[in-house]
């Protein structure tokens, strides 16, 4: 039987999680997170892969540098601990995919994300809708495409990164891609975006727009799977979203979709 590993060189995977955790949501590459902290460069990476042990210096100026207050870390990692017992023993496939784990892991990081901007001054000016939005959101659908049905919910609904108004239109283009062949597929799509819009920053009117546009989405993919009557319904509904929300409309969202809708909801 190996001898068992000295206390002192044990790994405390909680606090490389809590490491990788905290870079993650403030989106710095590891050399960031060594000059922000004031860690050596080549050590972040042995930190992140394991092959030593966080001191709790190092992570205490890692807290710092994230505005993540260091008497909070005990309790992350006490979240973090929680966390791996209840994966343990799952099927790397039940871990990766099952809801529980994405469950976990979105309260978790909701932990960190709302410590970090809860001393945000509330009366902050909102960042305002930009094209830029929408280089982001191609890479969070591509996360949010490999998942279930209900853990791309869970995401809209829990994790405010899925909530943008880029990811909304990015999941209605892929919701109308498939209107045509697979159509219940386009419909569980076009309710997402809807989902997306629902929980969007920004004023009301703003929403209204977002939801008019999803809406219509939802509509088409009604069509498509021979529900007339909800589609018509959701059609005229999302008229009245979309005209209602012209006042906060940055002209960043295409009407031809709705205006297309309408047409061929004319000719039946």
């Amino acid at each position: 039987m190996p001898e068992e590993e000295p206390e002192e060189k044990k790994i405390d995977e909680d606090a490389r999680l809590a490491l990788v955790l905290l870079r993650s949501y403030m989106r710095w590459e590891q050399g960031d997170l060594a000059r922000e902290a004031r860690i050596a460069p080549s050590q972040v990476s042995v930190y992140e892969r394991g092959k030593r042990t966080v001191p709790p210096e190092v992570l205490a100026r890692a807290a710092d540098a994230a505005g993540f207050p260091r008497y909070l870390l005990a309790p992350l990692k006490r979240s973090i601990r929680s966390f791996r017992a209840a994966a343990k023993g799952r099927a790397r496939a039940a871990r990766v995919l099952g809801e529980d784990f994405v469950s976990e892991l979105i309260d978790l990081g909701s932990l960190v994300v709302d410590t970090i901007v809860g001393d945000l001054d509330p009366d902050e000016p909102m960042r305002a809708p930009s094209p830029e939005d929408r280089e982001e959101a191609a890479d969070l659908w591509a996360q949010m495409e490999r998942r279930t049905p209900k853990q791309r919910q869970a995401l809209a609904e829990e994790a405010e990164e899925f909530q943008s108004w880029a990811l909304c239109e990015r999941v209605a283009a892929a919701s109308a891609e498939k209107a045509a062949s697979q159509p219940r597929q386009a419909l569980e799509l076009a309710e997402l975006a809807l989902l997306i819009a629902k929980h969007a920053p920004g004023n009301p009117a703003w929403r209204s727009r977002l939801q008019g546009y999803a809406l219509a989405h939802v509509s088409r993919a009604r069509r498509a799977c021979g529900d007339l009557a909800e589609a018509e319904e959701d059609c005229r509904s999302a008229r009245e979203l979309w005209d209602a929300g012209a006042p906060g409309d940055p002209g960043l969202l295409d009407e031809a979709a709705l205006l297309d809708l309408e047409a061929n909801t004319s000719r039946h």
